[in-house]
């Protein structure tokens, strides 16, 4: 079975000891969401909310879920594959597009 997002929030509370409403004020996400979350009411949550609940455990969602380099790079891989050519052209684009307004520092 796959690891859910609520998963990884319950374990990351239980080897921290951090609060919810800790972690709500801190990634700015409704309490009432991250406790949906611990009790598995809901077991994922909108990509820029995890963001930012990974991040407020000092992880990115990758290293949250406990995904390793290479399973991340399987991942994207596979879903690539499911792409049409004109999608991964857009895809391309918008990365190129992205990557070209980045910081020098951040490179």
């Amino acid at each position: 079975m796959d690891k859910t997002f609520s998963d990884a929030f319950n374990e990351h509370l239980q080897q921290t000891g951090a609060k919810v409403t800790e972690i709500a004020a801190k990634a700015n996400v409704s309490k009432e969401a991250l406790y949906a979350l611990k009790r598995g009411t809901t077991k994922n949550m909108a990509v820029g909310d995890a963001i930012r609940v990974a991040n407020a455990f000092g992880e990115t969602v990758e290293e949250f879920m406990g995904m390793t380099p290479n399973q991340v790079r399987d991942s994207l891989v596979t879903q690539l594959s499911q792409l049409t050519e004109r999608e991964r052209a857009l895809l391309e684009a918008s990365l190129t597009a992205i990557l070209a307004t980045r910081d020098p520092e951040d490179r």
